[in-house]
């Protein structure tokens, strides 16, 4: 099969042939359509994350595909069948853990040595995948699996995030960054009911898609005075400012969410990135700041394909790029330089 192949730090991604893997005992082989290009695979590229990767090692970690062999011994409590499309989970929880059992398999131990096409399990950019069947969600069927891969990692980290936040509808919010965790942000709180949504960011077409994804404002933080237009709007400050900057610094949501509020981040930055938190502020104001890692793919996963099943988000107004193969370190290359809402390499 053709796949896109990990070569050394610093190195471009190659594209060459290599064995169709083979799905072992709870194994389920997937044929994947589509994977997103995400600022993750750059943190994981640059050793920012997991340190070197092993060579020849497949990343990519937002999939959709079709069901293309069960492997022994699989429980299959969805009913698949070979040619069912579906979404491939990055969080591959054990099911049986403490967490796991209290709903917080996102933080299953056993997970942080498996994410598929992050840490021990080759990922989705290439022609096919094996994956443990946990990581196997369902897609509806009136989902196009080309358009639906950001389901498992921008729409679900997004999701997960703003349940965390106690997002419901009435509480206004900001989303700082607007690229496709951002994106898929807004079209969830709008979903919800959440009123307003100020979407901040640097990049002009970034705020004119997020307008109309559902941004009820948009603040271009080069041309004015972010904090200050926030507050022009909401003078006491937002219920909840998600920041989605791949490297977050909280400055501007510390100043802009209100006494009481709530701020989730999602970005990783690196292992040396920080951010400074003025403690009497935090403090006096009674800030709630939570970090949220991904998704919770038995719960969160099934509720998002619902939603957009249903037309309650439109998953193919997130991708604004879409790259044949050949083309995977040119789209990396534009990932850096801004010009993607949410990016998809097409493999069958």
């Amino acid at each position: 099969m053709k796949a896109a192949v990990y070569k050394g730090y610093g190195l471009p991604l190659k594209i060459e042939e290599v064995p169709n893997p083979t799905p072992k005992e709870g194994e389920v082989l997937v044929k994947v359509a589509s994977t997103g290009i995400c600022h993750s695979d750059l943190h994981l590229l640059s050793g920012e994350l997991v340190g070197p990767l092993p060579n020849g090692f497949i990343i990519g970690h937002e999939i959709a595909g079709w069901v293309e062999k069960i492997g022994g011994n699989v429980k299959n409590p969805y009913g698949l069948k070979e040619g069912d499309p579906v979404l491939v989970s990055w969080i591959v929880p054990c099911g049986i853990c403490r967490y796991c059992a209290s709903g917080k398999e996102n933080y299953c131990k056993e997970n942080a040595k498996r994410l598929v096409g992050l840490i021990g399990i080759n990922g989705g950019h290439a022609e096919y995948l094996t994956v443990p069947e946990i990581a196997v969600v369902p897609l509806a069927k009136n989902l196009d699996p080309y358009y639906s891969s950001p389901i498992a990692c921008a729409y679900g980290t997004a999701y997960n995030a703003l349940k965390s936040a106690n997002a419901t509808s009435g509480k206004s919010i900001v989303i700082v960054g607007s690229g496709g965790v951002g994106s898929a942000a807004i079209q969830l709180a709008n979903s919800i009911g959440l009123n307003p949504i100020i979407a901040v960011d640097i990049d002009e077409n970034k705020l004119k898609r997020a307008k109309e994804l559902g941004a009820t404002h948009i603040i271009n933080a080069n041309e004015s005075d972010a904090r200050a237009k926030v507050l022009e709007t909401l003078e006491d400050g937002a219920d909840i400012v998600y920041e989605t900057k791949p490297y977050p610094d909280l400055k501007l949501s510390l100043e802009v969410v209100k006494s009481g509020g709530t701020i989730v981040v999602t970005g990783l930055g690196g292992f040396s990135t920080l951010a400074q938190i003025p403690v009497t502020l935090f403090v006096s104001r009674g800030i709630t700041l939570i970090g949220s890692l991904g998704y919770r793919p038995r719960i969160d996963l099934p509720e998002l394909v619902s939603l957009a099943s249903s037309g309650k988000i439109d998953i193919k107004k997130l991708v604004s790029h879409i790259y044949t193969p050949d083309k995977i370190n040119e789209a990396y290359e534009n990932l850096k330089k801004g010009l993607h809402i949410r990016a998809i390499i097409r493999w069958n």
